[in-house]
């Protein structure tokens, strides 16, 4: 089973996030605050195989988050979610999510992501 490490400052985001992810066979840890995600991860490195996160959080955003992720874990797949266009060009996710998304799209999303080639 794959375990999502799902991060949006918005409660019910990440709750709704889970749910949907829940109901289609994958394992979701949420979390409302990017640095607890953080210390949540480096926790249990191997545990995830996604990490999906907003972009824009207070105390650090989605590109941080994901910088720091990936220094424990290189090619650990990525989803930003964000409500405005994102330069993806040498950021390193392996997807952008424009937001508001529908769950067929972020489903498709995370298969793709996840049955792709690790990156190093």
């Amino acid at each position: 089973m794959e375990t999502i490490l799902f991060v949006d400052d918005e409660d019910y985001l990440a709750e709704v996030g889970k749910e949907m992810l829940e109901d289609y066979g994958y394992t979701v840890d949420i979390e409302t605050d990017p640095v607890k995600a953080l210390s949540m991860f480096r926790q249990n490195p191997e545990r995830y195989n996604l990490l999906i996160s907003d972009y824009t959080m207070p105390g650090m955003n989605g590109r941080q988050l994901m910088e720091e992720v990936r220094s424990s874990r290189p090619g650990l797949p990525v989803i930003l979610c964000s409500g405005t266009r994102l330069d993806t060009e040498g950021n390193g996710a392996f997807k952008v999510l424009l937001k508001p998304f529908d769950m067929e799209l972020l489903l498709s999303m995370v298969r793709d992501v996840l049955d792709a080639e690790p990156q190093t």
